[in-house]
Parts: structure tokens; sequence; C-alpha cells
């Protein structure tokens, strides 16, 4: 995983598997300074489960999608994540990863046709006016801010037909129509292929594409790349590593992996012995 910062107080960094810290101090992951960030803000752990933030200073103001954040959060690509004033964007390692090489546009049908077809692919709004909202692409949505638009969307440079959403063949498609760009994970392009998880935005207005049964982008295989891969302008955070007292209590109960557990068992079998001793000389005695 790639997190990108729009307005460019460090260049982007590439994130492995395991959990990296975001502040100003210097014993972060990542070190960034701005306007409301904290010593210790948050906290990035990315595992084959997804991508989970934590916020570490609950009096620091931390926002996803401008929505705030007060302890967790699930993340996906293309989330902007906001520390104070300083904003960043989970990306894929390359941009590249986003692919352009689209079919050709399938013959279209009536629009009464369309309106009736069974809906594979959805778009459910993550922010902005759509947020909640459930939009479903019936073979072809057409996104723009034109009365001729199925999703109008009032956005600062979005043309009257910005974008179309197809379903092809089992390929879910977003092509552009008027010379537009659109936001696929984060990464700015103007045609891709895209799959279920994907996220896209059109200014504020950002979309999740739920289309059950199809596979998801993995978000799971950052790290796999080496560093030549990569421009000069993007870092590498090293693997995180547990500190001491982690290493030793996974559970964060100071005991080592498991030793407070089996010191019970062994506290329980030791007074069961005691006590029935007790018991017999009890016995003994009368």
């Amino acid at each position: 995983m790639r997190i990108s910062f729009p307005n460019k107080e460090q260049d982007d960094t590439l994130v492995g598997a395991g959990e990296t810290r975001i502040g100003t101090a210097a014993d972060n992951g990542i070190t960034v300074a701005g306007t409301g960030v904290a010593p210790h803000h948050v906290r990035l752990r990315l595992s084959e489960r997804g991508i989970e933030l934590s916020v570490l200073d609950a009096q620091a103001r931390t926002h996803v999608n401008t929505r705030p954040v007060r302890e967790r959060a699930i993340l996906r690509y293309g989330d902007m994540v906001s520390l104070g004033s300083v904003p960043f964007v989970l990306k894929p390692d390359h941009d590249a990863d986003i692919r352009d090489d689209i079919p050709p546009p399938a013959s279209q049908s009536s629009p009464e046709a369309v309106r009736h077809l069974p809906a594979r692919v959805l778009l459910r709004g993550l922010s902005g006016m759509h947020f909640g909202k459930i939009v479903p692409v019936r073979g072809r949505l057409v996104v723009g801010s034109g009365d001729q638009a199925d999703l109008r969307l009032d956005e600062p440079g979005m043309t009257a037909r910005h974008a179309a959403v197809e379903y092809i063949d089992g390929t879910i498609v977003l092509r552009n129509l008027d010379a537009g760009s659109t936001f696929v994970n984060g990464v700015e392009t103007s045609d891709a292929i895209l799959q279920a998880g994907d996220q896209l935005c059109f200014g504020r207005d950002r979309f999740l594409v739920e289309a059950p049964g199809f596979p998801q982008r993995s978000s799971s295989s950052h790290g796999a790349h080496s560093a030549q891969d990569f421009s000069p302008n993007v870092t590498q955070t090293m693997k995180a590593v547990p500190s001491s007292a982690s290493a030793a209590s996974p559970s964060g109960d100071g005991q080592p992996n498991g030793a407070g557990k089996n010191d019970i068992w062994w506290l329980i079998a030791a007074a069961a012995v005691i006590a029935g001793g007790l018991a017999l000389l009890f016995l003994g005695i009368i």
C-alpha cells in the first residue's frame, strides 16, 4: 500500500504488513508535521484481513472522507485520512495497478430496456450528497452534471456527461465520456477496469463498487516490490517490529505468550491438592 500526501508534505511512502504509526514524533514510521497533528496521532495495521486505523490521541482531530473518527476505522484504497490539517490518501503500490485497457463499448439498448435489466453492480455512497444511498448499475450508468446523466453530481469541473460505469460481459468498466478524469482507489485516471471493493471519487462524492460474487482487488499485496521498482519520490517504511512488551505479551497482559493462563491453572491445581490434604488431615483427627 502507498500513502500519498496530496499537498506534498512529504513524498509518497510505501507501507508493508504490520503496524505503522504516523505523527510528528521522530519515532513514528511516518513523521509528518502540520497544524493539529499529534506526536503519535494514528496507527495503521495492515494484514490479510484489511487496513485498520486506530486513533492514538483522543484529543487529536482525525477524519476519514471528511467524517470524524474517534477510535477505529476500517480503511480501503482511495480513502482520504485527515490528521488535523494534513490529509493523505491510501493508494495501490503503483498507479499502473489500475488497468485502463478497457473493452470497446457494448451495443446500446434502449433506455427503457436498460431500466429493466437486473443490477449486477451497485454504487454505494460513502460521502457527499449520496452518502448512504445505493445506485444500481443496469448495464450502463452515466455520471455527470447534465439532465441526461443517470447519476447527477454537482461538482466543480463535472461535465454534463462526465463518465460511465458499465457492466460488459462480466467486466465492470469506468469509461471516460467527456475528457474528464476520475479517481479510482486514489489514482487519477480516465478509463479503468473496476473490481468489487474499488472506490470511485468525483470531487466530494465517493462511491464504493459493490458486486456480489465478483472478486475483490487484493489489499494485502503491499511490500511485494523492491525499492528499484519505484520512482525516487517514493520511500519505504521498515517492517513493523513489536516492542519488547508487546512481543512478550501479544494479549497485553504482561505475560509471555500464554504464561498468565498457565500460571492460573497451576495455582488452581496446587490449591486443590492442598485442600485435599487438609481434608484428609481433618478426617484423621476426628
